[in-house]
């Protein structure tokens, strides 16, 4: 039984990781958002949080590696996903154009860019 559940288990998050890698419909555009990166209570899942937003959360899986800092100020540029009916998501899917720290972050972080585009 308890391989069962494990398989079962292994199945869906295999079902959830596929579908969050698909591609969605992307909305609208959206241009030099000042935000900050957070990484959320389960330890594992990154997001960017806008400044003008607080309680809003976008997940990109382009966030560079070395900007996957809690509370390093970004300013972000990118496409607007729309969640699919009856899928529940930890933010709102976002396909980064461009995103890019200050001089200052990038010397108190240790960054290597300060900026990276994306096609």
């Amino acid at each position: 039984m308890n391989k069962k559940m494990n398989l079962m288990l292994s199945a869906l998050l295999l079902a959830v990781v596929c579908f969050a890698q698909g591609d969605f419909e992307w909305e609208r555009k959206i241009d030099n958002v000042k935000g900050k990166v957070s990484l959320l209570t389960n330890g594992e899942t990154w997001v960017l949080v806008p400044a003008d937003n607080p309680n809003g959360r976008y997940i990109s899986q382009q966030l560079p590696e070395e900007y996957k800092k809690d509370g390093l100020a970004v300013v972000f540029s990118g496409w607007v996903g729309k969640i699919p009916p009856h899928v529940r998501m930890m933010g709102t899917p976002l396909k980064l154009t461009k995103i890019s720290v200050s001089r200052a972050d990038k010397k108190k972080f240790k960054l290597k860019k300060s900026c990276y585009s994306f096609k």
